[in-house]
């Protein structure tokens, strides 16, 4: 009859079980090393520093891409493989080596990828391939690059943080952060009694549609209050504002007078009707209200304008306005140029004023209606309103601006939806 293991146990002594079952919980005594946990089969992994098999970079990304090139187990002979980039996106890549040699013994090399993808406008994607293997060791799989026309957000441990705290809250803005689709219009003003460029000249309806927004959690973002920032193309603004200012500048005849420090201005920086110049819109401290669906986004127009901005004055009575950062080509050359040469700044200050982003594009309060203040004969002004839909991931906002010597208030209406 066979022993149960209840009655083998009640015969070894209570000195001899308590050594056992000791034993049976220390760890071995063996080296802890990839080698004597993996039995399987030899393979070749290909790994990003955080482990991955695939990253997202955006087209102004320079920086280096490491690779892990590993094997699972140590061989005691050399492995030399051949890699390749392939795809859309390879182009745009390059490979530090095609060769890599793991010398007998070790587990793994590194090659690393360097990105020169500026001229891409749409999304690609490149893979990074073992395409040959002396050894004929299998391969995991491949390694993806993919190149964002847009910029890349990923947030700092710091911000992860503050998320995970406002999900336990019932606030959970996955549905929220990252890129959104941007749907609305804006009703321009146009001019009466001035002669800008005549994109701009004439009242008309701008349809903003399709355009892509990235939205991040601010750095102002607390435990207490998620804020949040459009770091790319606010509210799908980054065209018709860039019209805006051109309009008021480079396609302005009377901008380019012979004789005009706005002349002199564009020479010394090569700025011309037909030259390819950036422009981008940033909204910081978007504050979010999740109990009433509410976004608080306005404030004073000095707080938009960086402190590295050479023409920032201190306001006393800076105007309630949606405080928009502008990123130019024109004004990285622009400071570039008065950092080389500080006189250049006095040309800038007597270029017409026009070349005050800020006040040009946001040039009266719309904290209320200022409709007389403007001097208008007709009111368009509308009450700033943001919303925000967590189920749905939907933002929508809408709200006046005033343009430098615009005829009345130009509205904004947008609504943008997270992209899946």
């Amino acid at each position: 009859m066979k022993t149960s293991l209840y009655h083998r146990l009640r015969s070894i002594g209570a000195i001899g079980l308590f050594s056992l079952l000791l034993l049976s919980l220390l760890p071995s005594c063996a080296k802890d090393t990839p080698d004597n946990k993996y039995r399987g089969e030899n393979k070749i992994q290909l790994r990003l520093p955080d482990g991955s098999r695939s990253v997202l970079i955006a087209a102004t990304s320079t920086s280096p891409i490491k690779v892990t090139v590993r094997l699972t187990s140590r061989r005691t002979d050399a492995v030399t493989l051949q890699l390749n980039l392939t795809g859309e996106a390879a182009s745009s890549l390059t490979l530090s080596s095609k060769t890599l040699t793991i010398p007998a013994g070790q587990l793994e090399g590194e090659v690393v990828i360097t990105p020169s993808a500026k001229g891409v406008t749409t999304q690609q994607q490149a893979k990074l391939s073992v395409t040959s293997s002396a050894s004929g060791l299998m391969v995991e799989g491949d390694l993806t690059i993919t190149i964002s026309p847009f910029p890349v957000w990923t947030p700092t441990a710091a911000q992860q943080a503050l998320i995970d705290g406002y999900r336990a809250k019932g606030i959970d803005l996955s549905t929220i952060l990252g890129y959104h689709t941007v749907e609305g219009s804006v009703d321009w003003a146009g001019f009466t009694e001035y002669d800008y460029g005549t994109d701009i000249h004439s009242q008309a309806t701008w349809r903003i549609s399709g355009v892509t927004m990235l939205v991040e959690l601010s750095d102002r973002a607390t435990a207490d209050q998620p804020v949040l920032k459009f770091s790319y193309n606010a509210l799908g603004l980054n065209d018709i504002y860039k019209k805006l200012w051109d309009g008021y500048t480079v396609n302005s005849l009377d901008f380019y007078a012979e004789g005009k420090s706005s002349l002199e201005v564009m020479k010394a920086i090569n700025w011309t009707q037909s030259s390819a110049e950036t422009f981008n819109v940033v909204l910081d401290n978007v504050r979010v209200n999740a109990s009433t669906g509410t976004l608080a986004f306005t404030g004073k127009r000095l707080s938009g304008m960086p402190a590295t901005y050479p023409l920032r004055e201190e306001e006393p009575d800076s105007p309630i306005v949606v405080p928009f950062t502008y990123e130019s080509s024109v004004w990285t050359r622009v400071m570039a140029k008065i950092a080389a040469e500080p006189t250049f700044k006095e040309t800038v200050e007597t270029a017409d004023g026009l070349m005050e982003l800020y006040s040009v594009l946001s040039n009266t309060g719309i904290d209320e209606d200022r409709t007389a203040e403007i001097g208008a004969t007709e009111g368009h002004y509308v009450k700033p309103e943001g919303k925000i839909d967590l189920k749905k991931g939907t933002l929508s906002f809408t709200f006046p601006f005033h343009g430098y010597n615009s005829d009345y208030y130009s509205v904004v209406k947008v609504t943008s939806q997270q992209r899946k």
